[in-house]
């Protein structure tokens, strides 16, 4: 009698607990050693992603072991590097893309591209549905522009980690064939392109001669707009990261910073979001960011969190942040407020940040080594950095500008730069940021609510329609008439939705 089980690879043992053949042995494991990166179909998105899953291959595959497929290691099961056994399985990182709702709708203007819940940031377009994959299993890390990332994720979602940031500012770009140089260059009425709020908000203070137009789309699409001769632009402000890692950087004029112009929250930083509970892709990413980005980073999202009340708005930023070695210097910088209580203890399923810079990561580490699991904490250290952060609110218009710049703080964990960050925010609100804040958000909600009277309009405008096209046909007998409202798109459920949005703003 033989096993009708296809995993018995010994025929005879019948009551014995079935094994796996070699052939799935090897592709169970190799498969553990797969991770799927989601991302953005923009051209930009794809090439940051590209980086990452470029870092990660070199972090975690021996130089015996970059380049060199399943088929070339089949008969050799382990291999030494610097005299330790290694898994001979190079681990894979493959990259899948996905349209999102901010890419689809590439001529609404920014800050008009907000749900119709102000609780929820414009943000979120995109990054919505690259999350519902994420949470279904199908991605393993979303690779994001930091400055795309809503303050606040979704429930069971956590960035994992920050690559080592790029050049944060912005850059002026000069339509071909133009002879200027700087914003201050350009003649009254030039025509300056941009997406942003928050740039239009600094530029109209610093220059209320010139004009600022919404442009969107990918790089190519912009720079063909401006390069056009029958475009009015006469110039575009862009990301210096961005043009940087497209290969564009020649196109730079001149870059931008304060007073002129503060940069984005998170602005040239890549973050990597993970599901909290994912020990195995925690563990892969253990070594991939930079703490000094992430505690820097850290102070601009808190600062961002308590201003933002969930919207999106007009807040510019810049960082700056360096270790502390001898520590005898460490009393010459101001103390951060309340430092002196103690921090929540760590666990094991405390967010990976509140890690950063505290662990020690060792050469030749491998990713399914225990640093993080449910049962044992990483060994931590200690350490100091003096961090720095400015950070200013402005009006739409242009007219009124807070800004706040403060002294340097000691801070020795991600969590203290998140309350660093905080305590600036409550400073420019004490500062009257509050009360530029609270018009934005007025503005924003009769925004909101002239959509949602426009949509219940659409809506009894097509039921109208269909009854229309229903009557014109001279059906009049009731039997008739239920069959045909059955086959009509149905808009009462939609109607009541945008009915209920609308009281929410009433």
């Amino acid at each position: 009698m033989t096993s009708s089980c296809p995993l018995h690879s010994n025929p005879t043992a019948v009551n014995r607990r079935g094994l796996p053949d070699r052939e799935l042995m090897m592709a169970m494991k190799a498969q553990a050693n797969a991770f799927v990166l989601g991302t953005r179909k923009s051209n930009l998105a794809l090439i940051q992603t590209g980086h990452v899953a470029d870092d990660l291959r070199t972090l975690h595959n021996p130089p015996s072991l970059q380049g060199r497929g399943q088929g070339e290691l089949e008969e050799e099961e382990e291999e030494e590097v610097d005299g330790k056994e290694v898994d001979r399985f190079p681990f894979q990182f493959s990259i899948e893309s996905m349209t999102t709702v901010g890419d689809r709708n590439q001529t609404t203007p920014l800050h008009l591209l907000s749900p119709y819940s102000s609780n929820q940031p414009a943000k979120s377009l995109w990054t919505d549905e690259l999350e519902a994959r994420l949470m279904n299993g199908h991605f393993d890390m979303l690779v994001h522009s930091l400055k795309d990332v809503p303050t606040q994720l979704k429930d069971g979602c956590e960035i994992g980690c920050i690559v080592k940031r790029h050049d944060p500012r912005d850059a002026l770009v000069i339509k071909q064939g133009l002879p200027y140089k700087r914003l201050e260059d350009l003649p009254d009425g030039s025509v300056v392109g941009t997406g942003s709020v928050r740039r239009v908000a600094q530029l109209k203070r610093a220059f209320p001669k010139l004009v600022f137009e919404d442009m969107r789309g990918n790089l190519n699409t912009r720079f063909s707009k401006l390069d056009n001769p029958s475009s009015p632009f006469a110039a575009l402000i862009l990301a210096m990261s961005g043009l940087s890692r497209l290969g564009m950087s020649h196109r730079v004029t001149c870059a931008l910073s304060s007073p002129t112009l503060m940069h984005a929250v998170g602005q040239g930083a890549l973050g990597v979001e993970i599901r909290s509970d994912d020990m195995r892709t925690r563990n892969c990413l253990r070594g991939l960011g930079h703490w000094q980005t992430e505690w820097a980073c850290g102070a601009e999202r808190g600062c961002l969190r308590v201003l933002e009340g969930g919207c999106s708005v007009p807040v510019g930023v810049e960082s700056e942040i360096e270790e502390i070695i001898d520590e005898i210097n460490i009393n010459e910088i101001d103390q951060l407020e309340e430092q002196d209580q103690e921090e929540e203890p760590l666990k094991e399923d405390s967010p990976m940040l509140h890690f950063s810079g505290l662990i020690d990561i060792k050469p030749n580490t491998r990713p399914s080594s225990p640093t993080f699991s449910r049962n044992a904490l990483p060994p931590l250290r200690k350490r100091y950095a003096k961090l720095t952060l400015n950070a200013c609110v402005t009006s739409t218009d242009g007219q009124k500008h807070v800004i706040h710049n403060p002294k340097p703080v000691v801070v020795k964990s991600y969590r203290q730069a998140e309350k660093f960050g905080e305590q600036v925010a409550r400073k420019l609100r004490e500062l009257g940021a509050s009360e530029i804040l609270d018009e934005i958000n007025k503005i924003r909600k009769e925004n909101e609510l002239a959509d949602l009277q426009k949509a219940i309009q659409k809506s009894k405008q097509s039921n109208e329609s269909e009854w229309t096209k229903i009557l014109s046909k001279g059906i009049t007998t009731p039997t008739d008439q239920q069959q045909i409202q059955s086959q009509i798109p149905q808009q009462r459920p939609q109607l009541h939705h945008h009915h209920n949005q609308q009281q929410q703003y009433q």
